[in-house]
This record gives C-alpha cells, structure tokens and sequence, in this order.
C-alpha cells in the first residue's frame, strides 16, 4: 500500500477545523490562585491620572487569608511628578486603586500563603523596564 501524500490530507484537516467550535477568550480568574492572577487583577484596578508621568507611589502592607488588607497600607517611596493637582490626582488614583481591589476573592491556598507574606506594590507612571517581580514584590506600570 502506498502512503498518501501529506498535501492530500489538508483539505480534510481543513474541513475538520472549520467545523470545531471557536474557543472562548480564557476568563480572568473569579479568584485569584497565585501572584500572577494577583498582579492581573491589581492592573485592572488601576486608572493613572493625566499629567503624571514619572510619578511612582509605592505601599507595603499585609493581606489576611481572605485577600483583605490588614491594618493600613504604608507609603514606603512616593516620587510624584506634575503640578500639585496632578500629585494630588496620582496619590488619589493609587488609594483608589487599594479601595478597589481589596478585599480580592482567593482561593484558600493561596490565602495561606498571603497571611504570611508582606505585599510590596508599586504604581509607576514610566514606560515598562525590568522590575522585580517575585512574588509578593509587585511593580504595576502604567498602560502604553
């Protein structure tokens, strides 16, 4: 028996994926599992004000096993650029942006771990760079 030439299979391997159902955008998670979904999520949260680039506002604060924030973040760096109403606008948009977001819905492994975790969550208005992004140090750039 002779075997059939590939070029010959690829109308019926076409006709076969035409027929399959289209596939569904991935959902971002309900909760979130791990740092990757956490820093996905804090993104969304964020809007960056107008006026305000090369500002940067860091926070350092802990999470409970729920996902809320324990106690009251604290301001650990703030480089803010612009005029005062721009500053002001900045620290603002970054509150917001805690307000939002937390408490954040995660799965209870992932609660474990961020009970014992301290957060570090930087908001920069700067073009991505390389940053250090390992677990619990997060560093959120303003969208392009």
């Amino acid at each position: 028996m002779r075997p059939i030439p590939a070029y010959a299979l690829l109308p019926m391997v076409a006709a076969c994926v035409a027929t399959m159902p289209a596939r569904a955008e991935p959902e971002a998670p309900s909760q979130a599992n791990n740092w990757t979904d956490l820093r996905a999520a804090l993104a969304k949260c964020w809007t960056v004000p107008a006026g305000t680039d090369g500002s940067l506002l860091a926070y350092r604060f802990g999470l409970d096993k729920a996902g809320a924030i324990r106690g009251r973040p604290h301001i650990i760096a703030r480089q803010l650029k612009g005029d005062a109403e721009a500053q002001r606008h900045y620290q603002e948009a970054a509150d917001a942006a805690l307000a939002r977001c937390f408490p954040m819905p995660v799965t209870s492994a992932f609660g474990a771990i961020l009970g014992e975790s301290p957060l570090y969550l930087r908001f920069v208005n700067t073009p991505p760079t390389s940053a250090y992004q390992i677990n619990s140090n997060i560093t959120l750039f303003a969208p392009q």
